[in-house]
């Protein structure tokens, strides 16, 4: 950990981990209201393709799983990895909520517990280059130049395109 922080100087745990916790809420959110493009720019295209997979899945059963009630108890780095051309971050969270899955159309409950939260470790791993861009303290749309607000779609409200941060900052690559 320390050596990455001597390599990175915009690095600090609590921050990172603030982001992991609110990248977390806003994927599960996203699953739940079938919409991963408000999440495309935080996810790498590997593990956006087989959350889709699973959202393709769930709409050709009717269905849509709920994650209700949902928090992260806590969060901590496991391991950090220093390559040659990026740094890797494992993460353990810790989430609490209700599991369970509703009819698409009718919002009826299917099945799975609506009374007990279920606590879940999960094990996510986020990557980021080793010479990246500044993203600097007012988000700019790198096609068009317009403001942006990350943490709202990452869609540009003009031009409509995904801003990636790949070239910026921390990519969820793997959540298992």
């Amino acid at each position: 950990m320390d050596e990455l922080i001597s390599l990175d100087s915009t690095f600090s745990v609590e921050s990172f981990l603030s982001k992991v916790n609110n990248i977390f809420v806003m994927l599960c959110t996203s699953m739940m209201t079938n919409n991963l493009k408000r999440v495309d720019h935080f996810i790498g295209d590997n593990l956006y393709n087989r959350l889709q997979s699973e959202l393709d899945e769930l709409n050709d059963n009717n269905l849509i799983h709920m994650y209700d009630e949902l928090n992260v108890k806590n969060s901590y780095i496991d391991k950090v990895e220093i390559l040659d051309d990026k740094y890797i971050i494992d993460v353990v969270l810790t989430s609490r909520y209700l599991s369970y899955y509703i009819d698409k159309t009718t919002k009826d409950y299917v099945k799975g517990d609506r009374e007990y939260r279920l606590e879940k470790a999960n094990y996510l791993r986020f990557t980021k280059k080793i010479i990246t861009k500044n993203l600097g303290i007012v988000q700019k749309c790198p096609t068009c130049g317009a403001s942006m607000d990350l943490n709202n779609t990452g869609i540009c409200p003009f031009c409509k395109k995904v801003f990636s941060q790949e070239d910026y900052d921390w990519i969820l690559e793997e959540m298992r």
